[in-house]
């Protein structure tokens, strides 16, 4: 592709990124507690039209939403509450491959050329090919490490990471966190169903607290906030240097 067809294009996804979220009708549905509950509703509606189709649409939506990087919880959410929790479970993982993968071939394509002069510097250079070496391995510490979702795939694609170590990488590192959200989210929509049949929440959690669909999801939950801090313990085994772990701006220190 030429230079100066990748700039227009560049620019041309630069303004849509900038439009959406600064100035369209979806940063109020994506950025404002009100605007998600219109946006759910409207969605939910929009989906029950669809019939089989429904679930590839939803998959769709949610990759496309993260290429103008809203925050991947929300669709993560939307998909436990639409389909359930192992339903759920597929389809958030499916759209989160989709849109990871689209993020990443955007960056290679339009933008590595001109990160690749920007780190041709000493440093930069090193840290890059070390990534580049060790990418399935440094890819799987990040998504263990909760880095945001959206901005890391662009990240990587700046880099020297071949696109099969991103992909494999996210494909088991998303796991953890995906399953806690989708089957937490899932667990409360049940319970919030049984508080409107009982109108007393005692009786509501008595009904169902030590169901192992409640349980597992709650005990899954503590337990993603210790995952940063154990995975963290075996830095070396993945290959992370300080160096790396810096430049990712996860705020793990």
């Amino acid at each position: 592709m030429k230079k100066e067809i990748k700039v227009v294009i560049l620019i041309l996804f630069i303004a849509a990124v900038v439009y959406v979220l600064k100035f369209s009708p979806l940063s109020h549905y994506f950025f404002t507690e009100d605007g998600r509950q219109e946006f759910y509703t409207g969605l939910q509606a929009y989906l029950d039209g669809l019939g089989f189709w429904a679930p590839f649409m939803f998959v769709l939506i949610y990759a496309l939403s993260l290429l103008f990087f809203v925050p991947a919880s929300i669709f993560t959410s939307i998909g436990a509450l639409l389909f359930g929790q192992w339903f759920g479970l597929a389809l958030n993982l499916l759209g989160a491959y989709l849109g990871g993968a689209v993020s990443f071939y955007i960056a290679r394509y339009l933008m590595r050329d001109m990160a690749a002069k920007m780190l041709q510097k000493g440093h930069f250079k090193a840290l890059d090919e070390k990534a580049a070496e060790h990418g399935f391995s440094v890819i799987m510490y990040l998504r263990l490490m909760f880095v945001p979702f959206t901005y890391l795939n662009f990240a990587v694609g700046l880099s020297k990471i071949r696109f099969r170590d991103f992909f494999w990488g996210t494909v088991i590192g998303v796991i953890p966190g995906l399953v806690v959200i989708t089957f937490l989210v899932s667990a409360l929509k049940e319970l919030a169903i049984k508080y409107a049949v009982h109108k007393d929440i005692i009786k509501s959690l008595s009904a169902d607290i030590w169901r192992a669909d409640v349980v597992l999801p709650v005990l899954l939950f503590i337990f993603s906030f210790f995952i940063p801090t154990i995975i963290k313990h075996f830095k070396n085994k993945f290959n992370v240097t300080p160096e790396i772990e810096k430049e990712a701006g996860e705020g793990v220190k």
